[in-house]
């Protein structure tokens, strides 16, 4: 584990994050380089408290940014592809309910960040738009991995859901469990 259990330092929200993407890794029999492996915990954990994300267009999130210049058209990209690689991992069957083909969220997920690590490299920021370019050329591997992490004892997204709610009112409970004891 890349994370310890309880650490003072790392919310518990981190550490079952990285948990659920040790185990992803662990089915999908590989091993995320580690920059890519905090990568998607990271891109977890900052959309974890976003249910919005599932509902994010995004072919006009890809379209918009390229209207909004500076440092909110990267913020905007980077949410398009996002939500991309967390519904190509977590939720495959939607394309079929959007009346898409399934390399739908991948194809716009890889599309989104290919914009943004032009876009960086444009401005100078060459160290991060490499980043992003490597994201792309293993966005299928990012995607398996979370695909591998989904929790199936009832075969449908139905208990992904229930399991990710389970986590974020644990992590709350704690959070108010130590804020009252310290108070």
């Amino acid at each position: 584990m890349l994370l310890p259990e309880s650490n003072p330092y790392v919310s518990g929200e981190i550490s079952i994050l990285e948990t659920l993407v040790r185990t992803g890794e662990e089915r999908a029999s590989v091993t995320l380089p580690l920059q890519l492996h905090m990568f998607l915990v990271g891109c977890l954990a900052e959309h974890l408290h976003d249910p919005d994300i599932a509902h994010h267009v995004l072919a006009l999130g890809l379209l918009r940014s390229a209207t909004i210049s500076g440092e909110s058209g990267n913020v905007l990209l980077k949410r398009t592809e996002d939500a991309a690689l967390l519904l190509a991992g977590f939720f495959p069957e939607r394309a079929s309910r959007l009346h898409v083909g399934p390399r739908y969220f991948r194809d716009m997920g890889q599309a989104a960040y290919a914009s943004l690590a032009v876009k960086l490299q444009a401005v100078g920021k060459a160290d991060r738009g490499k980043f992003y370019d490597e994201v792309v050329e293993r966005f299928q591997l990012l995607e398996n991995v979370l695909d591998a992490a989904r929790v199936r004892p009832g075969g449908d997204e139905e208990s992904f859901r229930w399991w990710l709610i389970k986590v974020v009112i644990r992590g709350i409970f704690r959070r108010w469990m130590n804020t009252k004891t310290t108070s």
